[in-house]
């Protein structure tokens, strides 16, 4: 910690010696401006919440290759990788595992309900992302169940009415990525579409991986009918995939294809605001635990079915919205679900469905939100029905102050419900049997902080305290027995988030942040072994630094500081008893420099510049010092 705490003393200093430089009319935004647009195309209103929004000039800069590694600059998430580049990662949100966070691209639920670990088969490439919306903490009574500890959407598109633009990059351990994008239209018809594929042979032995990816969205705006927005998604992804879920089984090997297609409409007339949804997206899988004994691998075919509609009224009251929302989720599997007779599964030459399992989900909400001179009020409540589970309600409410037109402070009392998996409630294997008596996850949320935008920094200060029940969790209760599915009695989360931005004016340095996320679970694992719910990101530090070099010339850094509570079996022997090791801490050091010109982009990146030796999952080693290099064109 002292070299964290250091990190800390270089900012504030840099902070106080840089501020009296900086001229008070350079990026004047206040807060009131946020009121205008809170509600409008986000994910959650910024009023009574902090809501993190990542935008194309940020993704820009960073030195990521994909969406999982643009997410690990953010305060509070904790972003598990187990291979490079988008291969396979799980998200953290405030502690919470990674079948908790729900996951969005462009307002569609595509969370996938046989595992968290594909929430981030997202369909497009990195490059496709105009923004990112983070939440941190319960969302459930607007965004529906599993919003458990938060949601992420994903926003896509380019605004201008004609583009071109292709990239290539290349880097460490044979990686070549290839992607071309573009947009035609006119202000009432638009259409964006891009096709994406990179691979590489991997950092360590059966790592290799190759993805390809095609996406088109194209909005249609009519004079009395509304705004129709139709999106079409693919994505073939193969990797290799060595001790990812057991470090016993080097010789995993894992193929998925994704299907996407969705229609948004939204209508506004007079005081009355329309919005509606229809979606279906597929999900194949092909899980080999050992790539040489076919006879062993698992199939799963999921599909998801939904539909959703609102309409919403503004009045001296505020605004109401009441809304509904289906969803049916069904899976065909040779593990998952109940027995069935044995069909052929589609896509696979040797591969046989015995199981499924299929479940709706019926939900209604009612949400209220009022704008008072200086008072802000958010509240709702929202059923869902199951017939496994019967009727689930949870609900909330936001209120917010503001003290001026730059300071903000707020709070807010949320509860959530998160349905078992697929996988929770079915899956057995050598290692694992599964508990179809699991029960639904609860939690009631507590946070408090401050929201300060002035016109060259802003500062995000909050506290909260998360209570949940049933948790679900692989445990065991000693070192040889296999794990198991089962709802812990409570684990409660304490924690705060830190997050500070300084702009500067006439000064090669353009930005510095700082974040910092402290986080405590205060459920023992004394009497078993824990795989998920109690392995979590104690300590994280973040410092962003962005400067000119040279004219078009510039550089973006990030360092952070990564400490883990919980334990990892270290074993790699089938069978043999478990060997029990602590997370060590460890420092990461990226890169980009970018040469910006109005035709085209040159960059280089350079991550894990210190070196350094670590797992996001323990035992699982992420790669070394490690370059790309790339070139975008923009033809348009």
């Amino acid at each position: 910690m002292k070299k964290t705490f250091i990190l800390f003393s270089i900012f504030l200093i840099t902070f106080q010696s840089v501020r009296s430089q900086v001229k008070s009319d350079s990026l004047a935004v206040n807060l009131s401006e946020l009121q205008v647009n809170a509600n409008r195309n986000k994910l959650y209103s910024e009023m009574g919440r902090v809501l993190t929004v990542i935008d194309k000039a940020e993704i820009t800069r960073a030195a990521v290759q994909s969406i999982d590694q643009l997410l690990d600059y953010v305060t509070g998430l904790d972003i598990r990788q187990r291979g490079t580049n988008g291969t396979q990662a799980d998200i953290s949100v405030r502690g919470g595992s990674f079948d908790q966070v729900l996951v969005l691209l462009n307002g569609i639920n595509i969370t996938d309900p046989q595992t968290g670990h594909f929430n981030l088969d997202i369909p497009l490439n990195l490059s496709d992302v105009s923004r990112v919306e983070i939440l941190e903490g319960s969302s459930a009574r607007v965004l529906g169940p599993n919003a458990f500890s938060g949601a992420i959407n994903i926003v896509t598109g380019d605004d201008k009415k004609h583009a071109l633009n292709a990239e290539l990059t290349g880097g460490s351990y044979n990686y070549f990525a290839q992607s071309v994008s573009g947009s035609l239209g006119s202000d009432r018809f638009h259409t964006f579409a891009s096709i994406s594929h990179k691979s590489s042979s991997g950092y360590i032995s059966n790592t290799d991986f190759d993805l390809s990816s095609a996406y088109l969205q194209s909005t249609f705006i009519t004079k009395n009918a509304g705004k129709f927005n139709l999106q079409l998604a693919a994505q073939l992804k193969a990797f290799g995939a060595s001790g990812f879920y057991s470090l016993a089984f080097p010789r995993q090997y894992e193929n998925s294809k994704t299907f996407l297609t969705a229609l948004n409409w939204t209508m506004n007339k007079g005081k009355f605001e329309y919005t509606a949804q229809a979606y279906w997206r597929q999900h194949h899988d092909r899980f080999e635990l050992d790539f040489t004994k076919p006879a062993a691998w698992n199939y799963h075919l999921t599909d998801v079915l939904g539909g959703k509609a609102s309409v919403a009224y503004l009045s001296k009251l505020g605004k109401t919205t009441l809304g509904i929302d289906m969803r049916n989720e069904h899976i065909f599997s040779n593990v998952l679900g109940t027995k069935i007779d044995s069909m052929r599964a589609p896509m696979e030459t040797n591969g046989f469905f015995t199981h499924e399992a299929n479940r709706l989900l019926s939900t209604g909400y009612v949400d209220q939100t009022l704008n008072l001179n200086r008072w802000y009020l958010s509240l709702g409540v929202a059923s869902t029905y199951t017939s496994s589970y019967g009727l689930n309600t949870f609900g909330g409410f936001d209120v917010a102050y503001s003290l001026n037109d730059h300071v903000r402070v707020f709070a807010d009392a949320n509860t959530a419900v998160r349905l078992p998996t697929f996988t929770d409630l079915y899956y057995i294997g050598p290692q694992h049997t599964a508990n179809p008596d699991l029960k639904p996850e609860h939690s009631q949320t507590l946070e408090a902080g401050t929201k300060i935008l002035q016109s060259s920094w802003k500062l995000d200060v909050v506290g909260y305290y998360r209570m949940a029940q049933n948790v679900i969790d692989w445990v065991k209760p000693t070192p040889t027995a296999v794990w198991n599915s089962e709802n812990l009695t409570s684990i409660n989360a304490l924690g705060t988030d830190i997050s500070a931005e300084y702009y500067f004016q006439h000064c090669f340095v353009h930005k510095i942040g700082l974040s910092y996320s402290y986080l405590q679970l205060d459920k023992s694992a004394s009497t078993f072994i824990s795989k998920y719910a109690l392995d979590y990101l104690k300590h994280k530090v973040v410092m962003t630094v962005d400067h000119s070099v040279w004219r078009s010339l510039s550089v973006s850094w990030k360092v952070a500081y990564l400490d883990r509570a919980g334990t990892y079996d270290a074993n790699k022997v089938y069978g043999a008893p478990s060997i029990i090791q602590n997370f060590t801490p460890y420092f990461m050091l990226d890169g980009r420099i970018s040469w910006i010109q109005k035709k085209f982009d040159v960059y280089a990146d350079v991550n894990n510049i210190l070196n350094a030796s670590y797992a996001d999952y323990g035992g699982l080693t992420q790669p070394g010092t490690n370059v790309n290099v790339g070139i975008r064109l923009k033809l348009n």
